[in-house]
């Protein structure tokens, strides 16, 4: 994995998690189904990246590392 993939990576689980987290802090504001459509795939899109992040030997590509 490319180290400027492996940034990437990192910046849009930070980026997704920011977002969840902005999500619960104006939840009054923000009705439920909002929360809920916009919660749970971004939370599942940062679990994904930083999975991703933190295993570069399982995802196939060039080895620049």
């Amino acid at each position: 994995m490319k180290k400027n993939t492996r940034v990437m990576d990192i910046i849009i689980f930070g980026v997704c998690l920011f977002a969840v987290l902005l999500l619960r802090e104006y939840r009054a504001e923000v009705g439920p189904n909002i929360q809920w459509g916009l919660g749970i795939p971004l939370a599942l899109a940062a679990l994904f990246f930083g999975v991703r992040a933190a295993n570069p030997d399982i995802v196939r590509g060039e080895r620049d590392d």
